[in-house]
């Protein structure tokens, strides 16, 4: 009998524990609806949505049409699982969207949904999802939530009370002035406003400038450091300095006195040289030819006069070159501006070079008042034969300069000169003797 009382109390004993654990969890699915019929949809959002709390609001024009149950997130947005009334949904449309916004300034957070604008279509079902308002509103409020988030966390709520109580007493019976200092604020912006372009245009510039600036530092720096240098330098020969600057001060009085005296001298010397000059510059390219002809010519001369005697070979000519007549003056018509003729280098118009003893190069005169070339472009028609004794003469070192010698001589070169032998010149004795006997005209 005992024992079947105990029996009964332990199992009284365990059956109110268990109905205690029953009425607890009853409690609990009472306080999670879990016995309340609702439509589940998901809202995909950004991690904003990480700052709900479960069992947070659903709102619909400012109605709750249901609850937030769990966040979750993987990382690139956050998924929140929604519970809609079953006698709601009528009103909500598939297309709404959704945006998190706050109930005070530190209050929690609860999702507001944004009905489509326009024909909203069929209602909401279970499974659906909902995305975030992507319009221009919605962001900017999500961006201020993210931005703010922070500093709400790490204002003090007694702290911000006390600044907005303190804030709020000084601007006390202040509206009057705060208005007409916002009122002048309004007119200087709007006098601003159009030169905005130019001054963001000018901060640009500027910071191209202050970038260039930045480059050239160092070698600013330098600079002054140079300078520094010259400075003291300046400071050293300061005395120096003073007497160039007396000295440049006395030059400059004497130069002032010798223009001033000489300015109608000087200026008529520019006047008169000017003409030269523009002569000089035209015939300017005739200087390089001049040049390379005397360069040419310089080895010919060394070989004429090697070992201290003139070396040449004589050349008879038909006739000597005819006296200039009287009406051959002077004049100075000559038009043809630079010309040149060297060993390789041919006048325009004439035979090419390179020019040698059988291959002269022309007699050029200019427009000098000369008439003809008076016989000087004209060779002798007899092929001689030079440094070697003229075939039929019998002519020996012993009769050289003599009077026999010299009638053989003027009897020969008389017809090929156009003279009478008698009138030969005795310098033609002299130079032409030697060839025939095979020797070689030497001019000391």
């Amino acid at each position: 009998m005992g024992m079947v009382r105990r029996f009964s109390t332990h199992a009284l004993g365990i059956a109110f524990i268990g109905v205690v654990c029953f009425l607890l969890w009853l409690t609990y699915a009472f306080y999670a609806k879990v016995f309340t019929d609702t439509v589940d949809v998901q809202l995909k959002t950004s991690h904003i949505g990480l700052q709900l709390n479960k069992h947070a609001d659903v709102k619909l024009r400012g109605v709750i049409v249901g609850e937030v149950r769990d966040v979750s997130t993987d990382g690139d947005e956050a998924t929140v699982e929604l519970a809609l009334k079953p006698d709601q949904v009528e009103e909500i449309s598939r297309e709404v969207s959704a945006r998190i916004l706050p109930k005070t300034l530190f209050g929690e957070k609860y999702v507001a949904l944004v009905p489509p604008a326009g024909n909203e279509g069929q209602h909401i079902k279970a499974g659906d999802v909902i995305s975030r308002d992507k319009t221009a509103v919605g962001i900017e409020i999500e961006k201020v939530l993210n931005d703010a988030l922070p500093l709400l966390q790490a204002v003090d709520p007694a702290d911000l009370n006390a600044t907005l109580n303190a804030l709020a007493t000084a601007l006390e019976g202040r509206g009057e002035d705060i208005a007409k200092t916002l009122t002048q604020l309004d007119g200087y912006l709007k006098k601003l406003n159009p030169s905005m372009p130019e001054l963001v245009a000018a901060l640009t510039k500027l910071t191209q400038v202050s970038a260039l600036y930045g480059d050239v530092t160092p070698d600013l720096a330098r600079a002054l450091r140079n300078l520094t240098i010259t400075g003291n330098t300046v400071v050293e020969k300061e005395q120096q300095l003073q007497k160039f600057f007396t000295d440049v001060s006395t030059l400059s009085t004497t130069a002032d006195g010798f223009l001033t005296e000489n300015e109608d001298r000087v200026i008529r010397l520019g006047e008169v040289s000017r003409p030269v000059l523009d002569l000089l510059e035209k015939y300017s390219p005739e200087y390089p030819c001049f040049l390379r002809v005397m360069t040419e010519t310089a080895p010919i001369l060394n070989d004429t006069f090697r070992n201290g005697a003139l070396n040449i070979n004589l050349e008879l000519i038909t006739n000597q070159p005819t006296p200039y007549q009287p009406n051959e003056l002077p004049k100075y018509l000559d038009k043809r501006g630079p010309t040149c003729v060297g060993k390789n280098y041919s006048h325009p118009g004439a035979k090419p070079g390179p020019y040698t003893q059988d291959n002269p190069a022309p007699y050029i005169t200019g427009e000098d008042g000369v008439i003809g070339d008076h016989n000087k472009n004209e060779r002798f028609p007899v092929n001689l034969q030079l440094n070697r004794a003229a075939p039929g003469f019998a002519m020996d070192s012993g009769a050289a300069g003599s009077p026999a010698e010299q009638q053989v001589i003027d009897s020969v070169v008389g017809p090929a000169m156009g003279v009478a032998p008698g009138d030969v010149p005795d310098l033609t004795t002299l130079m032409v003797g030697p060839l025939m006997r095979g020797g070689q005209v030497n001019l000391k």
